[in-house]
């Protein structure tokens, strides 16, 4: 069933429901009017017969000893009036074959309470208590056949009226349903001609604050981020052709060159040197695109433990140092807290190391001296803070939303090896860690990678 069926259907069960319980109220409440009205007049009529009856004289009457002949009019077939005393004895009643023997048990109650609604025969009685001005007590019944035609008319006027505004409703439902989904419609065509090819085109929003606009804005925001990611996506795999290419078409060439007549020892060695540099590029760059993808594929599987922040800064330290023996790392023990408690943290060591080599690896390798500072802070908010400060040539605002971007490299580091993985890595394995990563500008040049993480 269609929305338009739905919102209709939901529409007219709700105004059923609600006109239904309006037209019993209004019903109930008129029949409750009506009858007590009828039941005013059997009142009336009653007493009135009581004052003509068994107000005239200080005797007491004795049954028949007052007739029909008394009434100054004739009551009609469909009314009746029964007089007792105050020993429960009939001494009147006006239509004898109409009326039966009214029980024991009623007129008790009728006694008792002063005053009695109920049924008797085909009459609808009034039971009611009267003393005459004589001091002496009767119990006068008076009963007549209620009219239920009003209400029998009043009954069909409002089911009539209940299906006529149902059906009112039903149409003004559906006219409403679609004008309220009119947006969506409008909505849904607009993404229809939305394609793969070109995910530049965006929702109208209108400048309600309504939401069909916040939808509108939600899938204009959500079509950035698929733009994104496919611009993301076409830009990784051109780098990763071009960045696996290269060093494959050098492997290459080298190797005819090589081949192509006899060499001398010297140069043979040279030659596997350079490939062999070459084939680790290669290697690393396929280490990095598999733990890229790792991470974002199955995070929910990689196993996180309690770990010492400044040994595994140490490790790190010196596994870079150890490749690279041109690289300076000068760790910062002074700020250490006396407490060795605090320096635990909850994580993966083996992806926190890797994000750490890389920071270590690019603030080595793009400071002239290729020598980094690096140094722990601890908040008073349960936080521990990391800061790797090189001397490199620095990064500009512009770049900072850009350099965590597979790929990415900047023009001012063309010159250095590299392949642009690195800083996306880190920034994966930092979300994962729940960490942040903040870059400041150096104090007199270069930059300030600071990370900063719970502890435990």
């Amino acid at each position: 069933m269609q929305i338009r069926s739905r919102l209709t259907l939901r529409f007219i069960l709700i105004v059923a429901f609600i006109l239904q319980l309006s037209l019993f109220f209004i019903y109930f409440k008129f029949r409750s009017y009506i009858e007590d009205e009828f039941y005013n007049s059997l009142k009336s009529k009653a007493f009135m017969t009581a004052e003509m009856l068994v107000n005239q004289s200080n005797i007491e009457p004795s049954i028949n000893s007052v007739t029909q002949s008394s009434f100054a009019f004739q009551l009609p077939s469909r009314e009746n009036f029964i007089i007792y005393n105050n020993q429960l004895e009939k001494i009147y009643a006006f239509n004898q074959t109409a009326s039966n023997e009214i029980p024991l048990s009623l007129l008790n109650q009728i006694k008792t309470k002063g005053e009695y609604r109920f049924k008797h025969a085909n009459f609808n009685a009034l039971g009611v208590s009267y003393t005459n001005k004589y001091n002496r007590k009767y119990i006068i019944i008076s009963e007549a056949v209620f009219d239920s035609n009003t209400l029998f008319n009043l009954r069909n006027i409002l089911i009539f009226d209940f299906f006529l505004i149902i059906a009112f409703v039903a149409i003004s439902g559906w006219i409403f349903a679609g004008q309220a989904l009119t947006p969506v419609s409008n909505i849904m065509n607009q993404m229809d001609k939305i394609l793969p090819s070109d995910l530049s085109e965006r929702l109208e929003s209108s400048s309600n604050k309504d939401e069909l606009s916040r939808l509108a804005l939600t899938f204009n925001n959500l079509l950035d981020r698929i733009q994104y990611a496919f611009n993301i996506q076409k830009s990784f795999l051109s780098n990763v052709s071009h960045e696996l290419k290269n060093p494959l078409t050098v492997i290459i060439s080298q190797i005819e060159v090589i081949l192509d007549k006899a060499r001398t020892n010297d140069e043979y060695h040279k030659t596997l040197e350079s490939v062999l540099e070459d084939v680790k590029e290669l290697h690393s760059v396929s280490d990095q695109l598999m733990l890229l993808a790792r991470i974002n594929a199955n995070n929910d599987q990689i196993e996180f433990e309690k770990l010492r922040l400044d040994e595994m800064i140490w490790q790190t330290k010196e596994s870079l140092t150890k490749n690279h023996p041109t690289y300076k790392i000068n760790f910062d023990v002074n700020n250490l807290p006396t407490d060795p408690d605090k320096l635990y943290i909850k994580g993966n060591e083996q992806l926190l190391k890797t994000a750490l080599m890389n920071l270590f690896d690019n603030g080595c390798k793009f400071s002239s001296d290729h020598t980094i500072n690096v140094r722990i802070k601890i908040n008073n908010t349960d936080q521990i803070a990391i800061e790797i400060i090189d001397n490199g040539p620095g990064i500009s605002n512009e770049e900072k939303a850009m350099i965590f971007q597979p790929f990415y490299r900047s023009p001012n580091t063309n010159d250095i090896r590299g392949s642009g993985i690195g800083l996306s890595l880190v920034d994966s394995i930092l979300k994962l860690h729940i960490a942040k990563l903040d870059i400041e500008p150096g104090e007199f040049k270069g930059s300030i990678f600071k990370i900063t993480m719970n502890t435990i």
